[in-house]
């Protein structure tokens, strides 16, 4: 079973999520204090960097995961820089020999002036097909 798990602040990550969701059959969880995870074949997390790091919620997520809980985690990120959460998920799971795609989906995002409109239907065009591709591996 597939699982879709994300932060989302301003929405951006959310409508990717949603697409993400989509592809594989299966409906995203906004992550917070209730997220638990029994077992997945791959898990999908998204989310942004916020000031450098990634949002705290996840953090406390992904802190909890124990090896056995997930086969693969794969990430996806939305951001008006162009930096991914890929690196700080690695930094979180690989200690815990939890396997991390290096294989993973960006698309940009809008933030005040920067990115408006994004991500687009193309973007999420992108990351429904990216998850159907994962998916099928």
């Amino acid at each position: 079973m597939n699982q879709v798990i994300y932060a989302s602040r301003k929405g951006n990550t959310k409508k990717v999520a949603e697409f993400i969701a989509r592809g594989l059959g299966v409906k995203p969880e906004a992550v917070g204090p209730a997220t638990k995870i029994e077992h997945a074949d791959v898990l999908f997390v998204g989310g942004a960097l916020y000031a450098g790091g990634i949002d705290g919620k996840l953090r406390t997520f992904l802190e909890t995961l124990k090896s056995g809980q997930v086969d693969k985690v794969v990430t996806f990120s939305t951001s008006a820089g162009g930096k991914t959460i890929l690196s700080a998920v690695k930094s979180i799971l690989e200690p815990k020999n939890i396997k991390v795609a290096d294989e993973a989906f960006y698309c940009k995002g809008s933030f005040l002036c920067i990115n408006m409109g994004r991500p687009n239907e193309e973007d999420l065009k992108h990351a429904e097909d990216f998850a159907k591709k994962v998916a099928a591996l």
